[in-house]
């Protein structure tokens, strides 16, 4: 059977409340596996990106849309926490940039501790390149994991959704640093994005039916949000896919990016790109595609899917 992905769309049809973003959005989470995870008393973590170090950079998830889903958890019976890597330090940045109790109904924790040396060693006897994988602690003792990413470019894998989220968000500073080395392997950044499959498998291990996946794909910027500074979206908004299914996810993401219009002014513009084009591919000279099929290959998804629209 083919995998659901549920998509709330950003274009507003009707001037009325119901076709708004955010409670589209309330409807996806309603229709996905979510309620089914989700128990009474359950710990979930939800990953995010919290925003750059220096706070220079601003095109990252917007607040209202973690407050949706926090609230939803709440209303699941769980207990949410937001979080991000790089420990007390980036919390910092998540609380002056809008990632607090007050605005999201949740506290915001570092995922491997307040100085990254909260960690679980996960070792895999199938990988791609790595087999020992530093597991952020915050997220490997949460009953259930929400991977909320917002999917932008980047330099090492073309662009960067639930896949990197995880791989660079969900793991300890040794395994980053070793991802980043994978990029010296090749030029189209196959090592690299195979490495971080080998981290979300890793991650995701003591989830099963317990980890759901979210891309939000608005603002897509053409580099990552970790970068301190913030471009032209190159495409109009396009909005948030849904799935317990995190290589449907990412592909379907992908995919609606490739087929979209650019926006004027944008560097996908300059470079002329048109819909249909491999958008990464062009702007940043890696394929995206590769870590989605290297997911599906290590038994994390599949490619066959539906979008189910809300």
């Amino acid at each position: 059977m083919p995998s659901k992905v549920y998509f709330a769309k950003a274009k507003l049809e009707k001037m009325a409340k119901e076709y708004s973003l955010p409670v589209k959005f309330r409807k996806a989470l309603e229709e996905s596996p979510l309620p089914d995870m989700v128990e009474k008393g359950n710990i979930v973590a939800i990953k995010i990106h919290v925003g750059d170090m220096e706070r220079a950079g601003y095109r990252y998830i917007r607040p209202c849309f973690v407050r949706v889903l926090v609230d939803y958890v709440k209303e699941l019976g769980g207990i949410p926490f937001i979080t991000d890597t790089w420990g007390l330090r980036h919390v910092v940045v998540g609380l002056a940039n809008g990632f607090n109790h007050a605005t999201v109904g949740a506290p915001l924790l570092p995922a491997n501790g307040i100085k990254e040396n909260f960690i679980y060693e996960v070792e895999l006897e199938k990988f791609f390149r790595l087999k020992r994988i530093q597991v952020a602690g915050n997220v490997y003792d949460a009953d259930v994991l929400i991977n909320f990413a917002h999917l932008k470019g980047h330099v090492s894998p073309g662009a960067g959704g639930v896949i990197k989220n995880i791989a660079m968000g969900c793991t300890g500073p040794r395994t980053r640093g070793e991802i980043h080395k994978l990029e010296k392997l090749d030029n189209v950044g196959r090592a690299f994005q195979e490495g971080m499959v080998d981290a979300v498998k890793a991650v995701l291990r003591n989830k099963r039916g317990k980890s759901l996946h979210i891309n939000y794909v608005m603002d897509v910027q053409p580099t990552c949000d970790c970068a301190p500074w913030s471009d032209l979206p190159i495409v109009p908004d396009i909005g948030i896919f849904v799935s317990d299914d995190i290589v449907a996810v990412e592909h379907a993401a992908l995919k609606r990016v490739d087929e979209a219009p650019t926006l004027p002014g944008s560097i996908a513009e300059k470079l002329g790109l048109k819909p249909g084009d491999n958008k990464w591919l062009k702007i940043h000279g890696k394929d995206p595609y590769i870590q989605v099929e290297a997911a599906e290959k290590a038994g994390l998804g599949s490619r066959e899917y539906e979008i189910v629209e809300v």
